[in-house]
């Protein structure tokens, strides 16, 4: 811990460490959309007892919540792989002890994912509108189920294996530890900032019609996700603080050693740039594209400090280098050329497939 992540590393290990923060965030981002989403279009339908046409965001989000899961599972296959070389015994020990539990994941990501579909429809459930809003509650609460199974896995791996040894013994389907409570409350809390930028992006590039009802309808939303950014940011970092003085003493020290401190204070830079920018926004009436560039930043700058702090915390519980032969024995694989050439495929197929839904709208 005495360089800046990831140096002071092996070459193979910090490769694979850099590839698997990179793409962690590219799956964090679009997951908070999907997460995000679905607590808001619950929220916003019960209130309405239905599907809610009066609000632009909420629409968006019916709309767009299946595609951008489809994205966020397609995302997070990459980092899925990576933190399989990095840390194999400890990923597979934690699936395996939490077993049936860690299983459920998928099926609850399947019902969530035709229920998407189910209520994007607004004729599907029109005569039932509690119906409706119980869908739309069951899609969020299984997002918030699956949230939470994967940091209970990932609290779980990080143990000693004298934690995992009576585990194993109890046969216990959950895993608490006083961390998951204010873990998992950063992430929601954290995952609110980011939706509403995309949401006040989308409503940039999809404006409803010119008539004088709708231009207010649309900037009584905007400054509605403007407001929710700040409070949920505000609350996201209260979180951070509260789960900061839950970790142990020799936990804590990682913040402020120069493997973590560099990228603590990029997240904290990124989060007063977004509210710098949402506060700015509120107080003009306007929503341009500058100031929505800036809190772009700000959240890519937040979620790649937080993913960097989050992996140190890892690095510093987990033996490292009893693993890097492992490291070293897949990086003599090859094919990287590979996955560049299927990244930017893919990347290229699903900017074409934005542009192809932009310019048909």
């Amino acid at each position: 811990m005495h360089a800046a992540f990831p140096f002071g590393y092996p070459l193979p290990t910090a490769f694979y460490l850099s590839l698997y923060v990179l793409t962690l965030v590219v799956h964090v981002v679009c997951m908070n959309y999907v997460l995000a989403g679905s607590a808001y279009l619950a929220v916003v339908r019960w209130r309405k007892g239905g599907a809610a046409h009066d609000d632009p965001a909420a629409a968006l989000l019916a709309d767009w919540l299946p595609l951008m899961l489809s994205v966020a599972i397609t995302a997070g296959i990459a980092p899925l792989l990576f933190v399989q070389i990095l840390y194999r015994p400890q990923f597979y020990t934690a699936n395996l002890l939490l077993f049936h539990r860690w299983m459920a994941v998928l099926p609850v990501l399947i019902a969530g994912f035709y229920l998407l579909y189910l209520i994007r429809q607004p004729a599907t459930l029109a005569r039932w509108p509690r119906l409706e809003c119980l869908a739309t509650a069951a899609v969020f609460g299984g997002f918030a189920f699956i949230g939470w199974s994967w940091t209970e896995n990932h609290l779980l791996s990080l143990q000693s294996p004298a934690v995992w040894t009576a585990e194993f013994a109890r046969a216990g389907w959950l895993f608490f530890t006083p961390e998951l409570l204010p873990r998992l409350t950063t992430w929601l809390c954290g995952s609110f900032p980011a939706l509403a930028l995309w949401l006040l992006w989308q409503l940039r590039w999809t404006r409803p019609s010119a008539g004088a009802e709708d231009g207010e309808r649309l900037v009584r939303t905007q400054r509605c996700l403007a407001r929710l950014a700040l409070v949920m940011l505000g609350l996201a970092l209260l979180s951070a603080f509260v789960y900061s003085r839950w970790l142990p003493a020799e936990d804590r020290e990682v913040f402020w050693s120069p493997l973590t401190w560099p990228w603590l204070g990029a997240a904290l830079a990124g989060a007063a740039m977004q509210a710098v920018s949402y506060q700015q926004m509120l107080a003009r009436g306007q929503f341009r594209g500058n100031w929505l560039m800036l809190a772009t930043s700000g959240v890519l700058l937040t979620t790649l400090g937080t993913a960097v702090v989050r992996e140190s915390l890892r690095l510093a519980r987990v033996n490292l280098s009893s693993l890097l032969p492992q490291h070293e024995a897949a990086f003599a694989v090859g094919g990287l050329g590979v996955f560049v050439l299927f990244l930017v495929l893919n990347t290229a197929l699903i900017v074409w497939c934005l542009r192809l839904t932009r310019r048909r709208r």
